[in-house]
């Protein structure tokens, strides 16, 4: 039989939490922004064909999705005309933007920064294979935009991976 105050020596260092041991990192924050209107065909197809896949994929069900109204000749609206949880990103998606026109806009926020910028449309599975990426720290399946360049088909500023 061990000493009594071994044991209870014991019990306290096994106890005490390790100051080495690492604490569980949080999730990522993602925020989907997807910016467009009904006078955008490829908008309207999008959100009848793709959105509701995403809707019911588990993965959508982890992050934040947002819906901008905006017209094709418009560019990011201003702050006033943004979703409540958009509006104090409106800076930043029109940094992201580089300023242009044209629908539709996406932009893929984590923990408030924007991570991918991008015009056009991308299917369930991309964007699903997108947020998986991003939550396990995979490889992004896109090369990233941090702001489009002088027209909306083209990066001004990537991302590193």
């Amino acid at each position: 039989m061990s000493h009594p105050f071994i044991r209870f020596a014991l019990l306290i260092v096994l106890t005490i939490p390790c100051a080495w041991a690492q604490t569980p990192k949080a999730p990522p924050d993602i925020h989907m922004v997807v910016m467009g209107g009904n006078d955008c065909p490829p908008c309207v197809a999008w959100r009848a064909l793709e959105l509701p896949k995403l809707r019911s994929a588990q993965e959508f069900t982890a992050i934040r999705y947002s819906y901008v109204v905006k017209a094709i000749r418009s560019p990011v609206p201003s702050a006033f005309f943004l979703p409540e949880t958009v509006q104090p990103l409106q800076s930043k998606l029109m940094t992201a933007s580089n300023g242009l026109s044209g629908s539709p806009h996406a932009a893929i926020l984590v923990d408030g920064e924007v991570f991918d910028y991008y015009f056009g449309t991308r299917s369930a599975e991309e964007i699903i294979a997108m947020l998986t990426a991003i939550r396990t720290g995979a490889k992004y399946p896109f090369e990233r935009c941090l702001k489009l360049g002088t027209s909306a088909k083209s990066c001004g500023l990537k991302g590193k991976d």
